[in-house]
């Protein structure tokens, strides 16, 4: 049973009435509440009027155990965890006084969608030795604990740290802190630790440190420091570690840490991508971003794409905080003056809406005659974030991107939006509405992600009122649903405002599975229409499942744009212009594109196809961003294009233009087979097809531009000529 994943004490309670799970709910919840009320204190510092509270998502703070709920007959097939592979602890300089702790894995470490480009990632902590002081900017998750704390060893006696700084806490990185912890103490003569946190980051730590006595006692040695606006870590007479507070609703915990003496911004998950050194072929020598915008700008998109695109507007707040204080280095000025200045341009555009946060506070302060504190800039020469690589080289392209990205996003979410609601325990449902939103805002609409643990039912019937559509998911607990989605989807089905909204429903479990029946039940026989068949996962979501919620966002996102072409076109049209018209006499061989990664597989047909470089053989594809297979065509993938042949191709295009459902068989009543090279479906009626691998992506508009080398091909229809696409206009296929 997926649900219960901690209550209030440690003993095991037995689970023999859905009932009793209900309430059992109910008690997790209210041990949370301390920890919530303080997310929501540091929260409402950043935000304080509604519209900017229209993006928010479950922080992934907390996961208590205190109690272990078991059903009265578990499910036999419990999925084992796989052990993900550590390749290595990097031990490399940053500066003189900094040195980087690289936990590396090149496998995928994480179901999340964030991980789908399967390019690895570094867990990244930091050493700062100045003076006498030596201070440790974060520990890692716990898949890389006993490796980290090993490699720390080696490098310096334990005892010798006398700081800790966490910059963003889940439960997953105390058994780290908890190591780090015991092997300090067995140090002689050890003097006491500080550990320096944010309030909602305490709680965590707190929460789970004190499950049982060792972490309580471990704790009881140790100096918590709340971090606050202007709090510092002193490293000498003349030099000081700044702690700001950036909390965002994903990550309300979130600090950033600027070490003034080398100019470097300790970040956390701000400016992150999961990419590991060998993955790009980089020699590992330097932590730095060597090989710049080349080589990491598709995982800095992708990973702002799934964490910080669906809260853009809270993102625009926290990289206000810190375009008001980043300032260039001497050296660097004249190349990056122009792009920090355009970042502070434009995220000026939510400052109306923010004028009520909490403002930082870096070094020096000056109050002005309003009572607003104004923050002096700080010289940054590098930015430290907690996954891939230091920024460096590529810190001014970053910083226009985060602020092109996040304008787009808000702009998108003007237009309209789609409010994704979930309550979850173990992660797992979350996981599924972030891949639900990740889809949303992949085809180009905003989101308003609410968990229901954390959010009041007020918010959530707003959040519904205000959007174009909605999503609700839910764990099963006892056969039912959890209290806070009960009383939810209450106030939704009661709301006849609502009922025309196109709507969904998800869930994962380990057993039955009722909830999500619910969730479609009481909405259609309240009137709603869904957008798409419920998703309902077993255990952890598998690759495929991924997809499915993916498309899901899609279907709905699409669903939502549909709608909104009709509303434009009632309110009057207009005929194609002429460079409309000349842009449709382009024309292009039809094509089918067949991908797919693990269990999960998808094709659509394409027209934008042409070669691109005879040595070595290539070829590119424009693919839009909101087709299901997009998700499929990341670096390093491989594929075929299977060329139509002329006179034999309508089979295949009337059913690649069929309306499929999310993860549906594209190749039902096609004749095919699978290439040996790569596994990917080819069409035995096909003219030819090539097997390709996937070396560049460029972002055109609303189009990816694919480039791919030809690894093998075949003419499967020697006399055939390749079917050519005519069209009218260019502002469709």
């Amino acid at each position: 049973m997926q649900g219960l994943s901690g209550l209030c004490q440690t003993s095991t309670v037995r689970v023999h009435h859905p009932a009793c799970a209900a309430q059992l709910w109910s008690i997790r919840s209210s041990v949370k509440s301390s920890a919530s009320h303080a997310s929501r204190l540091l929260r409402d510092a950043a935000v304080q009027s509604r519209p900017f509270s229209s993006c928010r998502t479950r922080p992934n703070l907390r996961k208590l155990r205190p109690v272990q709920a078991t059903a009265s007959a578990p499910p036999k097939d419990l999925p084992k965890e796989e052990k993900i592979k550590v390749d290595e602890v990097q031990v490399t300089p940053v500066t003189k006084h900094v040195t980087a702790f690289r936990s590396i894995c090149t496998q995928r470490l994480k179901f999340e969608i964030e991980y789908g480009l399967k390019r690895g990632t570094t867990d990244n902590c930091y050493v700062i030795q100045e003076n006498n002081t030596v201070v440790l900017v974060d520990v890692p998750d716990q898949a890389f604990t006993d490796d980290f704390v090993s490699a720390l060893e080696r490098f310096i006696s334990l005892k010798d740290i006398q700081h800790l700084v966490v910059t963003q806490l889940t439960p997953k990185h105390v058994p780290s802190i908890k190591a780090f912890l015991q092997r300090r103490n067995t140090s002689d003569n050890v003097s006491q630790l500080q550990i320096t946190l944010s309030n909602p980051a305490k709680q965590v730590l707190k929460s789970t440190m004190e499950k049982d006595d060792e972490g309580s006692k471990l704790l009881e040695v140790v100096n918590v420091v709340t971090a606050k606006t202007g709090t510092t870590v002193t490293l000498s007479e003349d030099s000081k570690l700044q702690l700001i507070p950036v909390p965002t609703p994903r990550w309300p915990d979130l600090l950033c840490v600027y070490h003034r003496t080398d100019r470097l911004l300790f970040t956390s998950n701000i400016f992150s991508a999961h990419v590991a050194p060998s993955v790009v072929n980089t020699s590992g020598e330097s932590p730095k971003d060597v090989g710049g915008w080349d080589l990491y700008g598709q995982d800095w998109r992708h990973y702002f794409d799934c964490m910080l695109a669906p809260v853009a507007k809270q993102a625009a707040g926290g990289l206000d905080k810190l375009a008001d204080i980043i300032s260039p280095s001497a050296e660097t000025l004249s190349t990056q003056e122009a792009a920090v200045g355009a970042l502070q341009k434009t995220l000026k555009s939510a400052q109306a809406a923010l004028e009520g946060r909490q403002a930082a506070v870096f070094g020096e302060q000056a109050m002005s005659s309003g009572g607003r504190m104004t923050a002096i800039p700080l010289t940054v020469n590098a930015l430290c974030p907690s996954h891939g690589p230091v920024v460096q080289s590529s810190l001014t392209e970053l910083l226009r991107s985060y602020q092109k990205w996040t304008t787009d996003q808000i702009e998108n979410a003007k237009k309209g939006k789609i409010a994704v609601l979930y309550a979850s325990a173990y992660g797992n449902t979350a996981g599924m509405a972030q891949a639900i939103s990740r889809g949303i805002t992949k085809a180009g609409i905003g989101v308003e992600t609410l968990n229901l643990e954390e959010d009041s039912v007020d918010d959530a019937l707003a959040a519904v009122k205000e959007a174009k559509g909605f999503i609700i998911g839910s764990p099963t607990l006892g056969g039912h649903l959890p209290t806070q989605v009960q009383t939810a989807l209450g106030a939704i089905v009661r709301e006849s405002s609502v009922r025309e909204l196109p709507c969904g429903v998800f869930g994962s479990f380990g057993w039955s599975g009722e909830a999500v029946d619910e969730l479609e039940n009481r909405l259609k026989d309240a009137g709603f229409n869904m957008a798409f068949k419920p998703i309902r996962v077993k255990f952890k979501p598998s690759a495929k499942d991924v997809q499915i919620c993916e498309e899901s966002g899609v279907d709905l996102a699409q669903a939502v744009h549909k709608a909104m072409k009709v509303q434009e076109r009632q309110a009057g049209s207009r005929g194609a212009s002429g460079v409309e018209q000349a842009v449709g006499r382009l024309v292009g061989s039809m094509c089918v594109v067949t991908g797919r990664d693990e269990d999960a597989e998808s094709a659509m047909l394409a027209s934008w196809v042409s070669q691109a470089s005879f040595d070595p053989p290539g070829l590119s594809i424009a693919v839009k961003k909101d087709r299901a297979v997009e998700t499929l065509l990341v670096m390093g993938n491989k594929f075929n294009v299977n060329v139509l042949a002329q006179g034999n191709e309508k089979a295949a295009v009337k059913q690649m233009l069929k309306p499929f459902k999310p993860a549906e068989d594209r190749f039902e009543g096609l004749d095919t087979d699978r290439s040996e090279e790569n596994e990917c479906v080819f069409l035995k009626e096909a003219a030819a097809y090539v097997g390709c691998t996937i070396k560049d992506r460029l972002e055109a508009g609303d189009h990816w531009i694919i480039y791919a080398t030809v690894d093998t091909g075949k003419v499967l229809t020697e006399s055939a000529p390749s079917a050519v696409h005519h069209r009218k206009i260019g502002t469709s296929y």
